[in-house]
């Protein structure tokens, strides 16, 4: 960021369709096997912390018929992109902060977040809210990206920082909570009990290099910013770099990329 000024989640994702097309197709297949780990299948009320454009609600909707489900992000356009996809009787969507959550304690039989403790200011404060607003014994969870474990970011900042070995620090990529043990780490210190932390893989096909290559053109997330920060030759470079990076391994046609996600769970004492 210019002048050293970090951005914040909800100004990194002010565009909820376009994270939808960079992010939503690995976030909803991510979403059923975080659940699984977390044993979450059953409950009257369950938050989604950083609920972002709805992927892990979504999956929590088609599990657990009949649950009240609330859905909390600070970014407005995802909040409204929800509203407007999910809003119903069931499902409910606020505008608010993981960090100074708007509930009152054990209010909901789980917590969980996805894909957002990476990039939260003070990580121990969300847990230990996420902590309080959930019921003695219900399930507190979370899951973050392996440092190199989404494969369709790795390829990218392999080959951005080797055309511009400044990229990894402009361009706002997460550093936190992408090493084995930092999650469970943090779920120890919060005080939850039963803490356990694992890793999640799958893939996820692509039609073709446009199908990866354009999302990252709409401006949001670590990778858009970068993308589109740098001048028009260089994003050209960057293009035909990954193009041929691509081609090399899977050719010219419809390919598939692996994700590493790390997820922890833990349970709200007494």
């Amino acid at each position: 960021m210019q002048g050293g000024e970090a951005m914040t989640v909800a100004e990194m994702f002010t565009k909820a369709d376009a994270y939808e097309q960079l992010m939503g197709r690995w976030s909803r297949r991510l979403a059923p096997l975080f659940l699984d780990f977390c044993g979450v299948h059953d409950g009257a009320r369950i938050l989604d912390v950083g609920c972002g454009t709805g992927a892990l609600t979504s999956a929590l909707s088609e599990r657990i018929g009949g649950a009240q489900l609330v859905g909390i992000d600070p970014s407005e356009a995802a909040i409204l992109h929800c509203r407007a996809r999910y809003g119903g009787n069931s499902m409910a969507f606020d505008c608010g902060d993981a960090m100074q959550l708007p509930y009152a304690e054990r209010t909901f039989d789980h917590s969980l977040s996805m894909l957002v403790f990476q990039f939260l200011p003070d990580p121990a404060k969300a847990v230990t809210q996420m902590r309080r607003v959930t019921r003695p014994g219900g399930i507190v969870g979370a899951c973050t990206w392996d440092g190199m474990g989404l494969e369709l970011g790795a390829i990218f900042w392999e080959e951005a920082t080797r055309l511009d070995p400044a990229a990894e620090s402009t361009g706002e990529r997460p550093q936190k909570f992408r090493r084995p043990g930092e999650l469970e780490a943090l779920w120890r210190n919060a005080g939850l009990d039963g803490v356990r932390e694992s890793v999640l893989e799958f893939e996820t096909p692509f039609a073709d290099f446009d199908d990866y290559w354009l999302p990252f053109n709409q401006g949001v997330g670590p990778y858009g910013l970068y993308t589109a920060s740098i001048p028009g030759d260089r994003k050209t470079a960057l293009r035909d770099a990954l193009r041929d990076r691509l081609a090399r391994h899977n050719g010219n046609g419809a390919f598939t990329l692996r994700a590493r996600a790390l997820a922890v769970r833990g349970r709200a004492p007494n």
